[in-house]
């Protein structure tokens, strides 16, 4: 496989090389992409292994909806917008 980085991030890597933790730039990549990994797992939310726990968790938000701890819709959208906006601008 053939990346490209970004002239920040090559200088990045090679610091790293340099600092003696890592002994090559593809030791730092896949350091960074275990990183990256981990990372969206624990944004993921948790799905239910089985039925039971479905229902759980649906009662449990309904409960939580009851209690008036729910997000406005058109507040929700308007994040998504907003996020979709900036990944545009960043492409």
């Amino acid at each position: 496989m053939n990346i490209s980085l970004t002239p920040e991030l090559a200088k990045f890597v090679e610091k790293e090389v340099e600092s003696g933790l890592y002994q090559t730039a593809s030791e730092v990549v896949r350091a960074g992409l275990r990183r990256l990994k981990e990372d969206q797992a624990a944004r993921l939310p948790q799905l239910p292994g089985t039925l039971e726990e479905l229902e759980t968790q649906l009662l449990h938000s309904i409960d939580r909806l009851d209690r008036g701890e729910g997000v406005d819709g058109e507040e929700v959208f308007r994040r998504l917008r907003k996020r979709m906006k900036a990944s545009r601008s960043h492409a």
